[in-house]
């Protein structure tokens, strides 16, 4: 069976890859703002700026590698554009609840429930995927 290329893959790291940075920089933002090089310093918005940042690149690293596998193995291209906006907008919508004062809220609860629906689907079609092209 031939290798689809990960265009929709590769597109969504671009995406994911501007996002990671606009962290980064919101982060370092903060860091200068408080005055604090190291650490959170026990400083509420630093902690939000660090977690944002890195539960942002836990969940998207991996992602974004089970996406281009399960593109290259032959998932339909519906199937990847669906997944891939699914954990985009559930990133988006977690990073937006994490800068919020009060934590606990509807947007970071929607990132969550968004990111492991798109992680779940695609690592289940990644198993599927797999185990048909072992027997073929």
């Amino acid at each position: 069976m031939p290798v689809t290329p990960p265009v929709v893959s590769a597109i969504t790291a671009g995406v994911l890859i501007m996002a990671q940075m606009a962290l980064l920089f919101m982060v370092v933002g903060v860091r200068r703002s408080v005055r604090q090089s190291l650490g959170d310093g026990d400083k509420p918005e630093l902690i939000r700026a660090n977690r944002r940042h890195g539960n942002f690149a836990e969940n998207a690293a991996i992602f974004i590698v089970c996406l281009a596998l399960v593109e290259m193995l032959g998932a339909g291209r519906i199937f990847v554009i669906g997944a891939a906006a699914v954990f985009v907008l559930g990133r988006l919508a977690h990073a937006i609840g994490l800068s919020q004062t009060t934590t606990v809220n509807g947007w970071r609860f929607a990132g969550v429930v968004a990111t492991v629906v798109a992680s779940l689907t695609v690592g289940v079609r990644l198993i599927t995927l797999g185990l048909a092209h072992l027997q073929a």
